[in-house]
């Protein structure tokens, strides 16, 4: 297996782990389409920014990482998507409304127990 695939998972492992403990501390315990639309764009945004580093082509894929190629350098494209989708994912982050106060104390109350 190439180091360079390895490393892809982990970073998208990490991202995930990052986004989960970031968000049972931040949003409110019943995640909604606001959320869901964050984590999906910043997902394709990740896929595609990391991949693009690391020049793990995309553009001839069929499928999941089907027919994928390697080439050498960076993948322009691929980064600039990922910059795009990863900056739209932090604007709708910041765009989602805070919880109410009944809100929080349900979560404190919640991940109190």
């Amino acid at each position: 297996m190439d180091l360079e695939l390895l490393g892809l998972i982990a970073v998208v492992i990490a991202a995930v782990i990052v986004s989960t403990r970031y968000h049972s501390r931040s949003w409110p315990g019943r995640p909604g389409w606001q959320y869901q639309r964050v984590f999906s764009v910043g997902f394709g945004g990740l896929l595609f920014f990391v991949s693009g580093l690391i020049g793990w082509d995309l553009s001839h894929s069929r499928g999941w990482f089907q027919g994928a190629k390697w080439v050498e350098g960076p993948v322009w494209w691929q980064i600039g998507l990922g910059a795009v989708l990863l900056l739209l994912a932090i604007y709708w982050a910041r765009r989602v409304p805070a919880p109410s106060a009944a809100q929080r104390q349900r979560h404190v109350t919640r991940s109190a127990t």
